[in-house]
């Protein structure tokens, strides 16, 4: 199992790599299209990105919730029974 200080490396690296591959896509594009088309794609990503992850945000909350309620209704149950049987 990786450390810490080996997994932010391993982010910061993500990170940088995501920033050349950007850096690189827009470059390209606005030799192809012009720096404000560039621009306005790249803030359409940006955006489709955040709605895609905050929905699967809300999607795993929503999952884990329901795990949550029955847990919880089953150690209710459980203790219900042992306080009964006291």
């Amino acid at each position: 199992m990786p450390t810490t200080e080996q997994a932010d490396q391993n982010h910061d690296r993500d990170r940088d790599r995501d920033r050349e591959l950007v850096r690189a896509i827009t470059d390209a594009l606005v030799l192809a299209v012009g720096k404000r088309a560039a621009q306005q794609v790249l803030r359409r990503a940006r955006a489709k990105a955040g709605r895609t992850a905050q929905r699967r945000a809300v999607y795993a909350a929503a999952h884990l919730a329901g795990y949550s309620a029955l847990l919880g209704y089953i150690w209710r149950q459980r203790r219900t029974s042992h306080h009964s049987a006291a």
